[in-house]
């Protein structure tokens, strides 16, 4: 929440960004009192640097009674036990978020009219695992905002759930379905990137070594000067990069729209793209890519067994496409529109039962509706089949709507009938 979370109390609490004496203490007194009554308990790796802290994140899992935990009690009582616990003023639980937030009061003697608190958000893990990876996620501030920006480009997303390889063809359009989940292992994501894990685990001194270590992965490079006006590597092709870092004015044209906002909000990205990239650039250093977006989409088949899974996917994919195009552009784009209306619906109906449905044609199943092996119809074949028999079709799919229809009025009738004799009868 940033500290504002207490804005909107009643009555409103002061939450003010935290020197770092301040925070450093209420951290630890926080760490100890939960560890009373949580087995894992924890607080994400801050990013180097700060000057002042607007909350304290901590991450609990494994409650040692029954009441600090979501599963044996309610959600109001475990909030009112850490509340206790913490002396926490106030606290504020939302419906469906496993955080609450908690209003502490700041260290030290204050008058009553400058009263202010430190707000803390515990967020419940469902497990081990999941705290683990929340640490894991959450550590160092900006850099995985800094990571994102350099594996993106090689179809490699981390998000709040774990490590993914994205499919090119189905992220131009859908990015979410292009997503195979690799692991949520923080060990074999930091080795997969070619990341120290050892140093992962701890704190950056300074931006600039937060900075110097995220060049350390292995498919970090930068796009150097004399390529700039190149088509090729370090262009967009649609929407899929596949160039190296670029930073300055125009590395932030490419940046994605969530980058764009981001560097508005978060100083240390901010200086990532508009400095450091640039400085590396002058420097001429990491100028050479490494590997390929296909070098690791290969590992990542071998690593975790996901090729058959990326394999059906693309093929399911391209089958939906595909019969999209079947429908809207090969069978009801070659009918003239410029024909009777009702005979035009009557013809794209009637074909589309008999090319994509099974229904027969004079007697048999024309090679029009005859798929290969991997569902997909031949788009020629079918083209010429609608442009020779779509009057025909039309014809037949309008005498068999009329039917349809008269069938359906005998049968009001009949029902109408029925009904009034059941009415004189009683």
């Amino acid at each position: 929440m940033g500290g504002n979370a207490f804005n909107k109390h009643t009555p409103p609490l002061p939450t003010p960004r935290m020197p770092p004496e301040i925070y450093t203490q209420i951290l630890q007194q926080t760490l100890e009192a939960l560890r009373k009554h949580y087995q894992h308990v924890g607080s994400p790796i801050e990013g180097p640097g700060k000057p002042d802290f607007g909350d304290i994140d901590i991450m609990v899992a494994t409650p040692l009674s029954p009441d600090f935990s979501p599963l044996t009690s309610t959600r109001h009582l475990v909030s009112q036990n850490l509340s206790k616990t913490l002396s926490a003023a106030a606290y504020i639980l939302e419906p469906g978020n496993p955080t609450i937030n908690l209003a502490v009061p700041w260290p030290g003697p204050s008058p009553q009219l400058e009263k202010k608190f430190v707000q803390i958000d515990v967020h419940t893990c469902k497990d081990e695992k999941e705290w683990g990876w929340n640490l894991f996620h959450a550590a160092h501030g900006d850099l995985w905002n800094i990571l994102g920006t350099t594996i993106r480009p090689f179809g490699l997303t981390v998000n709040d759930k774990g490590l993914y390889l994205r499919i090119p063809e189905i992220e131009q359009v859908d990015r979410k379905k292009s997503m195979i989940f690799l692991t949520d292992s923080p060990s074999q994501i930091l080795e997969f990137l070619g990341l120290d894990e050892e140093r992962w685990w701890a704190e950056f001194g300074t931006r600039r070594e937060m900075f110097e270590f995220a060049t350390e992965c292995r498919m970090f490079w930068v796009k150097e000067k004399e390529n700039e006006g190149e088509e090729g590597v370090g262009d967009v092709v649609g929407e899929v990069e596949i160039g190296g870092q670029e930073g300055g004015e125009k590395g932030k044209k490419k940046l994605k729209h969530n980058d764009r906002q981001r560097m508005a909000k978060r100083p240390i990205f901010k200086e990532w793209i508009e400095e450091f990239i640039p400085a590396m650039r002058e420097e001429g250093r990491f100028g050479l890519c490494k590997i390929t977006r296909e070098q690791v989409m290969e590992e990542a088949f071998e690593k975790w067994d996901v090729k058959a899974e990326y394999e059906e996917r693309l093929k399911a994919w391209r089958l939906v496409r595909h019969e999209e195009e079947l429908w809207r552009e090969v069978i009801k784009g070659s009918i003239p529109e410029d024909v009777n209306p009702q005979l035009r619906g009557a013809a794209i109906r009637q074909l589309k039962a008999v090319i994509m449905e099974g229904d027969e044609w004079e007697g048999t199943v024309p090679d029009a509706a005859k798929k290969n092996e991997d569902g997909f119809h031949d788009l020629e074949v079918v083209r010429k089949f609608v442009l020779e028999n779509w009057k025909k079709a039309g014809e037949v799919g309008w005498e068999w709507q009329q039917k349809r229809a008269m069938e359906g009025m005998k049968a009001k009738a009949e029902k109408k009938t029925a009904a009034a004799a059941e009415k004189g009868a009683s």
